[in-house]
């Protein structure tokens, strides 16, 4: 058991590891939108409910690039300051699903055709959420709700502290260029990171714990071989909820994807996985805090129904074109985790350099 409990840290360690350079660049595209954007006027243009608005999301949503925690943290802003949940919720794929951090993890281990499946399946997710809400959106519920998060996270009005959401004092420009910019960079940064790193850490441990613990033969028999529809939305079903359970967001997700894809489980389950970064246990509960437990129940089957859609059809367009992959091995996985002197240490690098630049820089300002 004591051996166990090693190799589930040291493979939790791993995952932290190969995930910590895109969740710091997520987070710090997350404190440069929300310090150099006027958050009011990007919330005005999401304020539609319509193809074109969602269109908006989108592309904003694919600029922003932040880690799933970053995202949610941008939507629930967003929201707060009059979005509209079609615009939110498509802004939150594509931060998590078209992102290029993203794509280089899921190129590096499972392949080009997951990479496909990714970026293709990013924009039907994208299509199917936003026809399912504006279907069905509850909208008094989800008022009630952003008069939740504006009564829960106020703005400061004072433009002089270096507080999340405040406007801006000066242009994006004069912020570049300027130590009094920076400096509020830095503090919504820290601010992002003192938010969600307790619900990350935690769900790497977990992540290793089921890739150390739960053996091979669990996932196989689990997920059986798909041998007509309902096996294919069965696998793409289990793969969602195993996501879910992972605790692990967007680029955490991938390593244990691919652990799944090793133990042979079925391509729309493993795509499913990656899809499901926006459910898992830790965003549900930043959902919960931010939107109330019902709005998150709500979010939770609607997505829940989109990510398990669009993993179907992935499953049989890729099989159609004769495009799924071979398998990975647990020898690959284990080698893929291990730390040398590659892009991911150079990128870590300049990640925990830039982190504790931004610290000096916050202490600065603090002590003023």
């Amino acid at each position: 058991m004591i051996d166990a409990l090693s190799d589930s840290l040291l493979i939790g360690l791993g995952l932290f590891y190969k995930a910590l350079w895109p969740i710091l660049f997520g987070i710090m595209f997350t404190a440069l939108i929300e310090t150099l954007i006027d958050q009011d006027r990007l919330a005005d243009i999401l304020g539609g409910r319509d193809l074109l608005t969602a269109g908006k999301a989108t592309a904003a949503g694919v600029a922003s690039s932040a880690c799933t925690f970053g995202a949610l943290s941008i939507t629930q802003t967003l929201f707060k300051k009059g979005a509209s949940a079609e615009a939110s919720f498509a802004f939150s794929f594509a931060s998590t699903n078209l992102v290029f951090e993203l794509g280089i993890l899921i190129y590096a281990l499972l392949g080009w055709q997951f990479l496909v499946a990714e970026l293709l399946g990013g924009f039907l997710l994208i299509a199917i959420v936003y026809l399912l809400v504006r279907l069905t959106l509850p909208r008094q519920l989800f008022e009630q709700a952003r008069t939740r998060l504006q009564e829960q996270f106020p703005d400061d009005p004072a433009p002089v502290r270096f507080t999340r959401g405040v406007a801006a004092p000066m242009g994006w420009k004069e912020q570049l260029t300027s130590r009094e910019g920076w400096q509020r960079i830095a503090r919504n940064y820290f601010h992002t990171l003192g938010k969600i790193y307790k619900s990350a850490l935690f769900g790497f441990f977990i992540a290793g714990v089921i890739v150390a613990l739960v053996p091979t033969a669990f996932w196989s028999a689990l997920f059986p071989a798909p041998t007509g529809p309902a096996g294919i939305v069965g696998n793409a079903t289990l793969g969602v909820l195993a996501g879910v359970v992972s605790f692990i967001g967007s680029i955490g997700n991938v390593p244990f994807a691919a652990a799944l894809w090793a133990s042979g489980v079925s391509f729309a389950g493993v795509i499913a996985c990656i899809y499901a970064d926006l459910i898992t246990v830790p965003i549900l509960n930043l959902w919960k805090k931010f939107f109330g437990w019902k709005a998150a129940v709500y979010i939770f089957v609607v997505f829940f129904l989109t990510m398990t859609t669009s993993a179907v059809l992935m499953e049989y367009l890729f099989s159609a074109l004769n495009w799924i992959p071979p398998r990975l091995s647990s020898q690959s996985l284990m080698g893929f985790l291990q730390v040398k002197f590659d892009f991911t240490l150079v990128m870590t690098t300049f990640a925990l350099l830039g982190t504790a630049v931004l610290y000096g820089l916050m202490s600065t300002a603090s002590r003023r």
